[in-house]
């Protein structure tokens, strides 16, 4: 528990033994209340106690007075415990102020803890980076090292900025980022990311990136932006809020004028007014459901999927379709070369180079596994580039002073000037031209991840998901092939990206519900972005992922969207009930204050007792 709620704490306690001692005293001694001295006595004994809590809380209203926003919680207290004191019931104003204290407490207990699972993300941050230069090891502030220097990480540290290990083998705990347990070894080559931890072994890292572009600043941001979406019950509560409490207000105003002059008994009508006022107070619906939404965001950055705010989390709770992108996203993306196949009268060094010199101006994993097949096999590009040209959805064409030599998909191949090459592999294939002549193509293969079937089945039985639907532009043969091996009920093959925008356009407007796209985050930007729900899986490190997407998958385990759904329908349903429950308690007293019926006591339960009940609900979000 924090100073500041310990301080709140002390100050509940220490009203409450107050105000019980000042009632047993003043119910057994035998004053004489008639007399104005002792009267007053009494008077100011409660209303010291009144303050020691009452304070802050009046301070707080007359502030939002000033703001123009007057109709707040902070007010309703303020004016039925101050108007319970000019009627004499000086015990019930000073206990409405004590359980709105304990209210208020509880909620930020309950905001805080749910709160510290996002923001954990703030620790992410390394507050020195070990700068290697010439005259030796040097502490700088990460935002103060330049891309491309060496940095050093020892031991137990974080690792401040994102770069490419050039010494030393560690193990690299990422559990901060993805939700994995397990560190993983990295070594010389691999990439590591800011904000995660060299658990055993001192490393050289040369920097990619600045700190403020590292992974743990993109995540951070992230976290910062979903306290910004709210969900549609967030907002229903918000605009009910507006006209609930002012008309309440107002109601409570008429209910303790007009009948004190039909009946002649001020008092009694004055206090039920009061009753009203405390009833009415919507902090239940105000703080516990975007609490429950906060710590239904919080779980799932607990478990490695980072949710983008709570209207995202909320639309999960009602999906129709999952569209997937095939490459990285239901298939590992590691593709190998299965089988390199020269054309006729050209040699296998002499595709592998022009192969070589094409393929590297390309950052698509089917490019770099072209592009490693020929370097293990000693090839080397001969030749110096001048200019690469991406062709979207097609390939690369690359220039130099002899001539254009090109690589790509069978697409590609068809409109190419060029005969004598085959497309009857089931497997993706490459095809290179160096102008207008074939030179052969690249065979390729690529492997579902394990657990996908497994997942789409979950994603049907208990999500509720009607479709799944794969988008890719892959060759028809691989797309069927891997749409058997993973259970997709439909696929669209050989599709450009405008093409994907096309079909997930078309796959939106057909469905009532949500529509989720899932892709690797790595060129699926707009789909991601047209998507209701845009979901990058394994997004460490990833710009287009935590960019373009609404949620991200920290890790590469396609599981986690069933926990993602589960996480989001538990929230969501937990949210229905806070409102049903408070609605129901609220108008249930209510009636039965402007009857008549009812004690303070009553109220105070249906106010702040209610909140503590709604809050201790939604914080089992949090527990999965």
């Amino acid at each position: 528990m924090k100073k500041i709620h310990k301080r709140e704490l002390f100050k509940i306690i220490l009203s409450a033994v107050l105000l019980g001692t000042a009632a047993l005293v003043f119910a057994l001694v035998p004053l004489d209340y008639s007399n104005f001295g002792f009267f007053m006595l009494r008077i100011c004994v409660y209303a010291g106690i009144y303050m020691i809590l009452g304070f802050d809380i009046i301070r707080g209203a007359v502030k939002n007075v000033f703001a123009g926003d007057f109709l707040d919680e902070r007010f309703l207290m303020v004016v039925a415990s101050v108007a319970a004191f000019f009627i004499g019931e000086y015990i019930e104003g000073i206990a409405v102020m004590i359980f709105y204290s304990i209210g208020e407490l509880f909620q930020d207990i309950a905001v805080g803890r749910s709160r510290n699972m996002i923001s954990a993300a703030a620790g992410l941050r390394a507050d020195v980076c070990h700068l290697v230069t010439e005259d030796g090891v040097v502490d700088k502030e990460p935002g103060e090292v330049e891309v491309g220097s060496i940095i050093e990480v020892r031991p137990g540290e974080r690792i401040p900025i994102d770069g490419v290990i050039t010494e030393g083998l560690s193990g690299i705990d990422t559990s901060s980022l993805t939700g994995e347990s397990a560190p993983r070894s990295a070594g010389p080559g691999d990439s590591v990311f800011g904000g995660t931890v060299s658990t055993d072994g001192l490393l050289r890292i040369k920097t990619s990136k600045t700190a403020e572009n590292s992974s743990q600043e993109r995540i951070i941001a992230l976290v910062e932006e979903a306290s910004m979406n709210k969900s549609k019950t967030e907002r229903f509560i918000t605009k009910f809020a507006r006209v609930y409490t002012p008309t309440v207000v107002i109601l409570a105003v008429l209910l303790g004028i007009v009948p004190s002059i039909i009946t002649g008994d001020p008092a009694r009508w004055i206090r039920t007014a009061i009753m009203f006022l405390v009833v009415s107070c919507p902090c239940a619906l105000v703080v516990s459901i975007p609490l429950a939404f906060f710590a239904g965001v919080g779980r799932a950055s607990k478990e490695g999927v980072l949710v983008k705010g709570a209207g995202y989390l909320e639309r999960l709770s009602d999906v129709e379709n999952y569209v997937f992108d095939k490459t990285g996203t239901v298939t590992s993306g590691t593709f190998s070369v299965k089988r390199m196949t020269p054309a006729e009268g050209v040699s296998e060094n002499r595709l592998m180079e022009a192969a070589l010199l094409t393929e590297s101006g390309s950052n698509h994993r089917v490019a770099e596994a072209v592009v490693r097949y020929c370097k293990d096999r000693g090839a080397e590009s001969l030749k110096e580039v001048l200019r690469y040209k991406e062709l979207p959805g097609l390939g690369v064409e690359a220039e130099t002073e002899s001539g254009i030599f090109k690589a790509g998909n069978e697409r590609f191949a068809k409109t190419a000037a060029g005969k004598g090459f085959s497309t009857d592999g089931g497997n993706t294939e490459v095809f290179v031209f160096e102008g207008d002549e074939y030179l052969g193509s690249f065979e390729l293969g690529d492997n579902v991840k394990k657990g996908v079937r497994e997942t789409f089945e979950a994603l049907k039985k208990k999500c509720g998901a009607k479709r799944l639907i794969m988008l890719s532009g892959d060759r028809d043969g691989a797309c069927k092939e891997v749409a058997e091996a993973c259970g997709f009920d439909e696929y669209r093959a050989e599709l450009l990206p405008e093409g994907k925008i096309e079909q997930l356009s078309a796959i939106i407007k057909d469905s009532s519900k949500t529509t989720v796209y899932v892709g690797d985050g790595i060129n699926d930007a707009p789909v991601l972005a047209l998507a209701d729900v845009g979901i990058a899986m394994g997004g460490v490190g990833q710009d287009a992922a935590v960019e373009a997407a609404d949620c991200v998958i920290m890790n590469d385990d396609i599981g986690k969207l069933v926990r993602a759904a589960q996480i989001s329908g538990k929230t969501v349903r937990i949210a229905r009930e806070n409102v049903v429950f408070a609605i129901g308690v609220k108008l249930l007293v209510l009636i039965l204050a402007a009857a008549g019926f009812g004690v303070m006591w009553v109220a105070v339960f249906a106010d702040v007792g209610v909140l503590i009940l709604a809050i201790l609900n939604s914080l089992r979000v949090m527990r999965g």
